[in-house]
């Protein structure tokens, strides 16, 4: 299969777009990398993006077409292709909007896959004419994770970026966890590596029924997890029920890291639970399903 990926690809080596392509690679198909933000980023208007695509398609001749994220993205690039588009809304819909264009009846999109089981909540009030083609992808974890040679000299560490929300967390349990803010690639991966805990906590409250990617970037990296309280049917669709430690609180946060401090069989126990559960929640396994639902709207 030819799959036009339409994406942010120039994160090279990290990047759920990155880990994406290469597992349809893996699995045998053929993909076509097509930056749109790097092109954006150069100031070039979406006219002429529109032409470089026409163009790619016309060359490329795809089997399908794959947009994620696609931010203000006009619906009429939807309409350039005679193959089925699939488009991935990768951001929850409650708080950024700038996906809407593609969401909107005049796109021409054969399937949707959404962030959240709010997204799809979203979908029915304001998008109800994609009841019927749409439906939640969640994350997963890169079968190219390293989890390192488990020397862990860092007890617990936080390495995403900080918002108010997560600030008010985080001073609770600032004296036990280490705070690496801003940090991506490589860097981001290192901290992992050499943790024994990686702490999640949502960004902001319109987050709250995220699956955050850091948690299977950290259970990948061979972290044990500790987080604010997720989705319970996104934690069961995963199977991740015994893999995780869900909090409701800072304090309480603060409770299960220092008991967690004083029993490392615990945390060595929770770290091969969560390297158990990635084994069915690695991109090669969502990739998969894509192709299936591909081949069926082919």
């Amino acid at each position: 299969m030819k799959i036009l990926y339409i994406a942010v690809h120039h994160h090279v080596g990290w990047g759920a777009e990155h880990w994406v392509a290469n597992a349809f690679e893996r699995a045998g198909h053929t993909v076509g990398r097509f930056d749109y933000r790097a092109r954006r980023n150069k100031f070039k208007p979406w006219s002429l993006i529109k032409r470089e695509l026409q163009g790619i398609n016309d060359a490329f001749q795809p089997d399908v077409v794959l947009i994620q994220r696609a931010e203000k993205m006009p619906a009429s690039f939807t309409k350039i292709f005679d193959v089925p588009v699939v488009f991935w809304s990768t951001a929850p819909l409650n708080y950024k909007r700038d996906v809407d264009n593609l969401l909107d009846s005049d796109a021409s999109l054969a399937w949707v896959y959404l962030h959240s089981y709010t997204c799809k909540r979203i979908v029915e009030e304001d998008f109800p004419h994609l009841l019927n083609r749409c439906s939640v992808m969640h994350n997963a974890g890169a079968m190219e994770n390293d989890a390192g040679n488990g020397d862990r000299t860092r007890f617990a560490v936080f390495n995403r970026d900080i918002s108010p929300r997560r600030e008010k967390w985080l001073r609770e349990i600032s004296d036990i966890v280490e705070v690496r803010s801003e940090r991506c690639g490589n860097s981001y991966f290192s901290d992992l590596r050499s943790s024994q805990i990686s702490i999640n906590i949502h960004s902001d409250k319109e987050s709250v029924d995220e699956f955050e990617t850091g948690i299977f970037e950290a259970l990948a990296s061979g972290c044990m997890v500790v987080t604010e309280t997720l989705n319970p049917r996104t934690v069961a669709d995963m199977g991740m029920e015994e893999a995780l430690i869900q909090v409701r609180s800072p304090q309480q946060m603060r409770k299960v890291l220092l008991t967690l401090r004083r029993d490392p069989e615990d945390i060595k126990d929770y770290q091969q639970r969560g390297m158990d559960a990635m084994v069915e929640n690695r991109w090669d396994a969502r990739v998969a399903q894509m192709v299936e639902k591909f081949s069926e709207l082919l």
